[in-house]
């Protein structure tokens, strides 16, 4: 598992419980703190599993989204605090899309 960027998690956006992340999550997380309609980001636990590629899985819920992006051996889920969960998401998607 790849190292985080320095300062990645760092800002009011983060609660601090969980600060170990999958490395196919490092560009959506950091795009989540730049955006302005995000206003918190809560990273869950690393789950393993088998096989597969890279993928994310945008679901919206009533505080905004739920995230979950899955690499080659682990899943992570993550919520994004929004009021503009749509828009967050085609962002997201199109992150993810190239």
């Amino acid at each position: 598992m790849a190292d985080k960027p320095r300062g990645l998690l760092r800002g009011p956006k983060f609660n601090g419980k969980h600060t170990t992340l999958i490395a196919p999550a490092f560009a959506m997380v950091e795009m989540l703190r730049d955006d302005d309609r995000v206003t918190k980001i809560v990273i869950g636990v690393i789950k393993p599993r088998k096989g597969g590629g890279i993928s994310l899985k945008a679901v919206t819920i009533e505080a905004g989204l739920r995230l979950t992006v899955s690499g080659p051996s682990s899943v992570q889920q993550f919520f994004a605090y929004t009021s503009e969960p749509e828009a967050v998401k085609l962002a997201l998607e199109s992150l993810y899309s190239s």
